[in-house]
């Protein structure tokens, strides 16, 4: 999955994944990371780790990265796992809420701040995305503004306010296979009760194109393009 990601990043972006210095947030330190002389950071998910239990030995060096981003207004887009982040690490909570769980395709909503964001204002007031997460956030802190939401979850994206730094639950990064993919790499976590060839049927059944969606991060990259000119 640590490939699959690099090179879902890359294709969203529009670039080839040497374009990248990836990190992996398990095994490298974040205190050295020089962040400086990049173009912008982004921050995918980890269908391992739960940042509502915790427990695993880089919780707070993650979130103290985040602080730092935030402080230094580094252009920053993180989905999901990189979203829950954000949001815990400028204080706002993040919980186990199975009813709140969004496994697919979903129908995203923008806010009334969202259809004004200059990036996310750039799509149409609802769109399909690709999710996967057992946690939602809760209790959000007031240096984030909402700009999106779904049926089941009250904030699909956000904003720090007056900055480069924005996240989402749902993620631009994937395509509808993509999805597929991850859903069945992550089973044990989703439905442990499926066999392979059951959860491969059940993945096509609940997923679908996300053309809008997947259209952010080269947006993303292109409005910063823009400011630098």
């Amino acid at each position: 999955m640590l490939g699959h990601e690099l090179e879902c990043f890359a294709a969203g972006c529009g670039l080839d994944s040497e374009a990248f210095v990836s990190l992996n947030l398990c095994q490298d330190t974040l205190d050295d990371v020089d962040s400086s002389g990049v173009d912008a950071v982004m921050i995918g998910g980890s269908g391992d780790y739960s940042l509502a239990t915790g427990g695993f030995p880089w919780h707070a060096p993650y979130l103290d990265f985040m602080r730092r981003l935030v402080r230094d207004d580094v252009p920053t887009f993180a989905s999901c796992f990189g979203f829950q982040a954000l949001v815990q690490a400028l204080g706002g909570r993040v919980v186990k809420d199975p009813a709140s769980a969004e496994v697919g395709t979903f129908r995203i909503h923008l806010s009334a701040a969202g259809r004004a964001d200059p990036l996310l204002g750039g799509l149409p007031a609802s769109f399909d995305a690709q999710l996967g997460h057992n946690d939602s956030v809760r209790d959000l802190p007031s240096d984030l503004e909402r700009l999106a939401y779904s049926e089941r979850c009250e904030t699909q994206a956000v904003r720090v306010r007056g900055s480069r730094v924005l996240a989402t639950q749902f993620h631009p990064e994937l395509t509808m296979q993509d999805n597929i993919t991850r859903y069945v790499r992550y089973l044990h976590v989703y439905d442990a009760r499926l066999s392979a060839e059951e959860a491969l049927q059940t993945a096509r059944s609940i997923h679908a194109p996300s053309p809008e969606a997947n259209s952010l991060l080269a947006a993303f990259l292109s409005d910063l393009t823009q400011r630098r000119r």
